[in-house]
């Protein structure tokens, strides 16, 4: 019998109707990674003419200063709010694509992706930070086995860090796919930065115990006995209350410190370039891909951080930045000394810094995103 080769699937554009994205996930306020990224996301999705997208907001839009940690009645009453307009959405939509962080991810997405399935759509869960293969971990043999049941029930799940991309694979997930967190590509103003002037370096992220800004005002205080230039240093973000009283004790003791404020959202990369160096000490242990340093990329601008997580995906130790200890003032100190006194180096480390950005920009990682979501369909986005 003569074989007959069976035609191969084509990639056909969408030119009939749009087709309609249905995602759940946060816009700020409050200002913060996914946030942003969910906002990056959006106003790039709108330049595809061939995609209609709805937006269930899941953002608390409360004063993040203060610790919202647990069950609380803000929660349930968020979480009733989601359930009746994921129903009402989901029944006409082409997929889903859901941010959750864990307890999202334990309470509200196998609700979400049992409703889903009722209406054979599609369903993509992406993990807020990257710390969800720890949370699975943590949990007790049958609720670990659930979670992962839930996982493998979705048609993909995308994973902010090849790290939990492996890991996730690791557990037995087959359908992780990577894709990292994003900044809209926004054009960035050259700055004449001074080569023997002082450093001027800027902590721009939530002021908060465990992004490490107390080490970063101890480092400080440190350089005046290391380094013979002048260092500046300019704090932006929310102050939390847990550490508020002691930031701004130990700021009035640190010369050349300020604390300016909450910089606007979307600000970022333009901040960042009128400065020479962006330093984020954290030792938060759930760091993902932290929006700040892609904002650096962005920027062309130098980073020091911390050997937390996932952080060296990031940051080549001596290529683009240095990669220091957590909680060490100390190297702190002498990483930030070595871009003092080396103005060429601080040149290279934010040209490297720069090239890095592409992979993080918002146009490239929405367009990964919708051939993992429509892989059958070839999406273009508006020419003008």
């Amino acid at each position: 019998m003569k074989s007959v080769a069976l035609p191969q699937k084509l990639k056909v554009e969408s030119s009939v109707h749009p087709l309609h994205l249905l995602m759940v996930g946060p816009k700020p306020p409050p200002i913060g990674g996914s946030p942003l990224t969910v906002q990056a996301m959006l106003a790039e999705l709108a330049q595809y003419p061939d995609v209609e997208v709805t937006l269930i907001n899941t953002s608390p839009m409360r004063d993040v200063r203060k610790k919202m940690t647990g069950f609380n009645f803000e929660k349930v009453f968020r979480s009733a709010m989601i359930v009746p307009q994921f129903l009402a959405e989901v029944r006409c939509c082409d997929a889903v694509v859901v941010f959750a962080n864990d307890l999202f991810a334990i309470t509200l997405v196998p609700v979400l992706l049992f409703m889903a399935r009722l209406f054979r759509k599609p369903f993509f869960l992406k993990p807020v930070a990257a710390s969800l293969d720890m949370f699975i971990d943590a949990q007790k043999k049958p609720l670990r086995a659930y979670l992962l049941a839930v996982l493998r029930g979705t048609d993909g799940i995308l994973a902010q860090t090849q790290r939990l991309r492996h890991d996730l694979s690791k557990m037995g997930v087959p359908n992780v796919h990577y894709l990292p967190g994003c900044r809209p590509l926004t054009p960035v103003t050259e700055t004449a930065r001074q080569r023997s002037g002082a450093l001027r370096i800027i902590y721009l992220a939530h002021v908060s115990r465990l992004k490490g800004p107390l080490y970063l005002l101890e480092a400080l205080r440190l350089l005046k006995q290391m380094c013979d230039r002048e260092v500046a240093c300019d704090f932006y973000g929310p102050l939390h209350n847990e550490i508020q009283d002691e930031f701004m004790q130990s700021l009035a003791a640190t010369p050349g410190a300020r604390y300016c404020g909450v910089a606007e959202a979307g600000t970022g990369p333009q901040l960042i370039s009128q400065y020479d160096l962006l330093v984020l000490p954290t030792y938060y242990d759930t760091e993902g891909h932290p929006g700040v340093l892609i904002e650096a990329m962005l920027a062309g601008v130098p980073v020091i951080t911390t050997n937390i997580r996932t952080l060296p995906e990031l940051v080549a130790d001596g290529v683009n930045g240095f990669i220091v200890p957590t909680q060490d003032s100390a190297a702190l100190a002498e990483a930030i000394c070595k871009l003092a006194v080396d103005p060429d180096l601080q040149q290279r480390m934010g040209e490297a810094n720069h090239r890095r950005s592409r992979e993080f920009r918002a146009d490239v990682v929405v367009s990964q995103m919708l051939r993992i979501v429509f892989p059958d369909i070839l999406l273009v986005k508006d020419p003008h």
